[in-house]
């Protein structure tokens, strides 16, 4: 997912100056790509602080990776013009997804898993499909011991060799409140898995481990969302090749 979906996917959380800064990115994306912050705050009506927090807001950790992560969009969405059918993007996507996983981190997540007393799989949205899908996958196993509860029936206590694994596309916000819970020092904390299309995820840093996977920048088109679950399924894909390894191997 590109910084163009992403502003637009959070727009309704923002608030009016974030809104301002949002609608000028999007009327100059050039300019907020290359120009210094002083002139942009200039130019734009926005003070150097709402740049930044509103940088922070999309999970970046100030406005100067933002901006350097827009003018890598650019440039891909200039290199795959909107000619391109959306086919022969998902199809790339659902390559380099192949390709791109780490086969020997895969393996070590399966033998985590199988290790595990019971491993939790999270997804809310769009994110849910593959956590289901992955929820079915994990069944087969006969030493796995997978669910997917609701979100409002989490157990109350875990264990150090639980595993939690949660797919999120986005910025999470619907999973900040569950893991706040591990932030406390007399809580015991499970192995905690994000999958995510998202690099910067705002909520990266509460897990033991991050999966990051490909996206594509679809520009002039509304399937993102068709974007990230492809690259969320072949994943899941990879993980059921390896896991038939690991069994019959």
């Amino acid at each position: 997912m590109n910084i163009l979906e992403l502003m637009d996917a959070s727009a309704s959380s923002f608030s009016k100056t974030d809104r301002h800064i949002y609608e000028m990115i999007k009327k100059f994306p050039n300019e907020f790509a290359s120009h210094s912050i002083t002139d942009i705050s200039s130019n734009a009506s926005a003070t150097k602080p709402a740049l930044t927090r509103f940088a922070k807001k999309l999970g970046f950790s100030g406005f100067a990776e933002l901006q350097y992560q827009l003018a890598q969009d650019l440039k891909s969405m200039k290199e795959n013009p909107a000619g391109v059918s959306n086919g022969s993007k998902y199809a790339t996507l659902i390559l380099q997804t192949e390709k791109s996983a780490d086969r020997v981190k895969i393996g070590k997540l399966i033998r985590r898993m199988r290790s595990s007393r019971k491993v939790i799989l999270m997804g809310s949205n769009l994110s849910r499909l593959p956590a289901e899908e992955m929820l079915i996958t994990l069944s087969l196993d006969d030493k796995i011991c997978s669910m997917m509860p609701q979100t409002d029936m989490m157990p109350f206590e875990y264990a150090e060799n639980d595993m939690i694994i949660i797919y999120s596309a986005i910025s999470g916000t619907s999973h900040q409140e569950f893991l706040k819970n591990f932030r406390h020092e007399n809580v015991t904390k499970p192995y905690l898995v994000l999958i995510t299309v998202n690099s910067k995820h705002p909520l990266r840093h509460n897990f033991d481990e991050v999966i990051c996977l490909p996206t594509l920048p679809l520009a002039g088109t509304t399937s993102t969302a068709l974007s990230d679950t492809f690259s969320f399924l072949m994943f899941n894909d990879v993980v059921s090749q390896e896991l038939h390894k690991v069994k019959h191997g």
